[in-house]
C-alpha cells in the first residue's frame, strides 16, 4: 500500500499548463463563433447553416470514442502515453483554425459549406489529439492528489479565462481586422501559450509503473462506462446546459437586433464573462465549506430566478439589460466550471467500482461531449434565431423579431437549467466527501477494509484484489 507521493511536478509545468490551457481556449473560444461566421461573415441562411455546423459531428461520435480507446492502450517507444499526442495536435490546430475562417466571400455558398466541413473535420481531429491526452497529463505529471486537484482548477480557471477573451473582444477583432486575420491573430498567440507545456510537461507515471491496469481490453472499457453512471449523468447534463446556453455567442445578435449597435457587443459579453471569473476564483474557497453540488443547484436557480426578473423588466434600458445578463450568468458561470470537476470524481468512482484506471476514455468523452455541445448549442441557437424571423440581409429587424430574440435569449437557458437541476438531484449522489475516500482507496493510501466499511453501503463494495 503506498502512502506517500512518489514524484510531485515542478512549478513551470504548473506555470506552462496553465498557459497550455489559456492558448487552448482562445482557439476554442473563437472556434465557437463560427455560426456567427457563417450568418454574418458570409451570408448563409441560419437553418442551413445549423445543419451544416451539426453534420460533422456524426464523425466526431466516432473519433473521440474510438481515440480515448487507443490511448488508453497504446504507449510510444518512450514509454509516454499523452504528451506525444498533445505535440502533434498543438503544431496542427493553429494552422487549421486559420483555414477554417479564410472562406472566400465569393465563392458560391454551396463551395463554402464543402470548405467549411472538411476544415472543421480537420479542425476536430487535431482537437481530439491534443485535448483529452492534455486533460489525461494532470494524472501522470504527479500523484499527489491536492496537487492533481490543483492542476485540474488551475485548468479550468484559465481555460474559461481564454475562452472569455474572444467572447469580449470578437465584435472589435472582426470590425477591425475580418474574420481571417482575425483567426491568425488567436490561433498565432494561442499557439505560441500552448507550446512551453509541450516542452515542459513530463510523463512521470509510465507503463512500466503500477498503472499498468490501464491496458484493458474493449470489453472491459464497455463494462468500465457501465459501472459508471455518474460519468454518464454528467455527460448527459453537460449536453443539456451547452445547448441551452446562449448568453455568450448569442450576445452579438441581440446587440445587433435588439439595440441596433452591434458595438454594444462588447459590454454584453463582458457581462456574461465577469461572472465565469468571480466564480473560478471564488469556488475553491468555498468549496472547502460547502459541497461543489450543492454549490451548482444554488448558482442554477439563482439564474433562474433572475431570468424570471429579465422577461419583466425586457431590454429597452441598456445599463440594466447588463446588470441582468451578468446576475443571470451565474448559473452559466456555476456549470462550466463545476461539470469538469464532476467528471474528474466520476474518474475515481469508475476505478472504485470496476478497478479499471480508464483515464483516457473518460477525458476524450468529455471532449467529445464539448465538442458536440459546441455544436448542439451553435446549431440550436441558429434554429432557434430562425424561428424569430431574423434576416441577415435586412438593416432593421422588425418588432417581432426583436420581441422573440430577447425571449429566446432568456428563455432557453432557463428551460435547460430546470431540466438539469432535476436530472442531478435525482440521478447523481456523488459527493466530495466519498470521492475523497474512493480517491484514497484508488491510490493505495487506504485498505480495502477501510474502504468498504466507509462506502459499501452507498455505493457497494470495491472491486476485489485492489
Amino acid at each position: 500500500m503506498r502512502k506517500d507521493s512518489n514524484f510531485i511536478a515542478t512549478r513551470k509545468e504548473h506555470v506552462t499548463y496553465n498557459m497550455f490551457w489559456f492558448g487552448q481556449n482562445l482557439l476554442w473560444g473563437y472556434a465557437g463563433f463560427i455560426a456567427t461566421y457563417l450568418t454574418m461573415g458570409l451570408g448563409i441562411d441560419a437553418s442551413i447553416a445549423a445543419a451544416v455546423i451539426f453534420a460533422p459531428q456524426i464523425w466526431d461520435a466516432i473519433n473521440d470514442t474510438l481515440f480515448g480507446y487507443i490511448i488508453d492502450k497504446f504507449r510510444f517507444k518512450n514509454g509516454q502515453q499523452f504528451m506525444p499526442w498533445v505535440k502533434i495536435g498543438t503544431f496542427g490546430i493553429g494552422i487549421i483554425s486559420i483555414v477554417m475562417f479564410a472562406i472566400p466571400k465569393d465563392l458560391a455558398h454551396n463551395l463554402q459549406i464543402i470548405w467549411f466541413i472538411i476544415s472543421y473535420i480537420i479542425f476536430d481531429a487535431f482537437y481530439t489529439l491534443l485535448d483529452a491526452p492534455a486533460f489525461a497529463m494532470a494524472t501522470v505529471m504527479t500523484d499527489n492528489i491536492q496537487e492533481r486537484t490543483s492542476f485540474i482548477s488551475g485548468n479550468k480557471l484559465f481555460a474559461m479565462l481564454g475562452g472569455i477573451v474572444p467572447v469580449v473582444l470578437i465584435g472589435t477583432v472582426t470590425a477591425n481586422l475580418g474574420w481571417t486575420l482575425g483567426s491568425i491573430l488567436f490561433a498565432g498567440v494561442g499557439c505560441l501559450l500552448m507550446l512551453p507545456f509541450t516542452f515542459v510537461g513530463k510523463e512521470r507515471r509510465r507503463q512500466s509503473e503500477e498503472d499498468k491496469e490501464e491496458k484493458f481490453t474493449f470489453k472491459q472499457m464497455f463494462n468500465y462506462l457501465k459501472t459508471n453512471k455518474y460519468l454518464l449523468v454528467c455527460l448527459v447534463v453537460f449536453i443539456i446546459f451547452g445547448m441551452t446556453a446562449f448568453e455568450s455567442i448569442m450576445s452579438t445578435y441581440v446587440a445587433a437586433v435588439c439595440y441596433g449597435d452591434p458595438g454594444k457587443q462588447l459590454y454584453l459579453a463582458a457581462a456574461a464573462a465577469l461572472p465565469v471569473i468571480l466564480v473560478s476564483v471564488l469556488l475553491p474557497i468555498l468549496a472547502k465549506k460547502i459541497d461543489k453540488f450543492y454549490l451548482l443547484i444554488g448558482g442554477l436557480i439563482f439564474s433562474i430566478l433572475v431570468s424570471v426578473i429579465a422577461m419583466f423588466v425586457g431590454y429597452d434600458n441598456f445599463l440594466l439589460s447588463v446588470i441582468i445578463v451578468a446576475l443571470k450568468c451565474v448559473g452559466l458561470a456555476s456549470w462550466q466550471v463545476i461539470i469538469y470537476m464532476l467528471v474528474a470524481d466520476t474518474t475515481e468512482y469508475g476505478t472504485y467500482k470496476s478497478g479499471i484506471r480508464a483515464t483516457g476514455v473518460t477525458f476524450s468523452l468529455q471532449t467529445f461531449i464539448s465538442k458536440l455541445r459546441n455544436a448542439a448549442v451553435n446549431s440550436f441557437m441558429l434554429l432557434c434565431i430562425a424561428w424569430t424571423g431574423y434576416n441577415a440581409e435586412a438593416s432593421l429587424q422588425t418588432t417581432s423579431v426583436v420581441n422573440k430574440m430577447w425571449s429566446v435569449f432568456i428563455v432557453i437557458p432557463v428551460i435547460g437549467y430546470i431540466i438539469g437541476i432535476i436530472v442531478l438531484l435525482i440521478f447523481y449522489k456523488l459527493r466530495d466527501n466519498d470521492v475523497q475516500i474512493m480517491a484514497k482507496y484508488n491510490n493505495r493510501e487506504i485498505s480495502y477494509d477501510e474502504a468498504k466499511e466507509a462506502l459499501a453501503v452507498k455505493y457497494g463494495l470495491p472491486a476485489k484484489g485492489e
